[in-house]
């Protein structure tokens, strides 16, 4: 019988191998994504009270309808 020995790594299915992807590599151009994003420190900085006011609202008409 011809029986294929799964390598070592091979840890369930020894078909699966790890592969590296040589396209890319230290020698290419580029630049850190994290230098070109921008964040508006101040912008939708109101939306957690609002969301606490309507929470709150929702509570007090729940608690008004179940409590005749």
């Amino acid at each position: 019988m011809n029986e294929k020995k799964p390598p070592k790594d091979a840890h369930l299915n020894p078909d699966l191998h790890a592969e590296r992807d040589d396209t890319y590599g230290p020698d290419q151009q580029g630049h850190d994504p994290m230098d070109n994003v921008s964040v508006e420190p101040e912008k939708h900085r109101a939306w957690p009270m609002i969301w606490a006011i309507v929470t709150v609202l929702c509570i007090l008409i729940t608690l008004y309808l179940l409590i005749p």
